[in-house]
């Protein structure tokens, strides 16, 4: 399903999968940037109300099967597309989810540094160069032919990423 948000002239692309082992539907939202730049957001179906949708957790403890579910999503589109890039922001870390944990703040979420061991595992520096902001918890995957040719610039999706959000990115190349 796509749709289209005015204000921002943003593409969003709706994706759902249902997870065999806890039978819960999942919902992927694909957004479409300036200069093949998707940014990939999920969350499971039965919180897509709450403003807190894509922090809590299921505890169903299956993140690597939800993972690469989005990961398939990306590769549809990477292969409709071979000079698309990626972004991610890994949700912070609900402070009930971290009691009694020695999570260290600022050092990224446990969402953060699991889909960061999964890109950098799945995806080589040939196809992607990725670079991330930690203490955002932003993970970028920027398509190495687009940036050997200057069609983008990790300074450009800074930028960009700023300018959408009004934050203050600072991303590590």
């Amino acid at each position: 399903m796509r749709s289209r948000d005015a204000s921002s002239l943003r593409i969003v692309d709706l994706w759902t999968f249902k997870s065999l082992k806890s039978n819960k539907r999942y919902i992927v939202e694909v957004e479409g940037f300036e200069g093949d730049f998707l940014g990939l957001k999920f969350y499971w179906k039965g919180v897509e109300k709450s403003k807190n949708r894509y922090s809590l957790l299921t505890n169903d403890y299956e993140p690597r099967t939800i993972i690469r579910s989005c990961i398939e999503v990306m590769l549809r589109y990477y292969h409709e597309n071979k000079l698309v890039s990626f972004g991610f922001v890994a949700a912070p870390d609900l402070d009930e989810d971290i009691k009694g944990k020695n999570i260290e703040k600022g050092s990224g979420s446990r969402r953060y540094k699991f889909y960061q061991r999964m890109m950098i595992n799945l995806f080589g520096p040939e196809t992607f160069h990725q670079v991330s902001d930690t203490t955002k918890t932003v993970y970028l995957m920027i398509n190495m032919e687009q940036l050997r040719s200057g069609a983008v610039s990790v300074k450009r999706i800074e930028r960009a990423l700023n300018q959408t959000y009004n934050g203050e990115f600072v991303i590590d190349s």
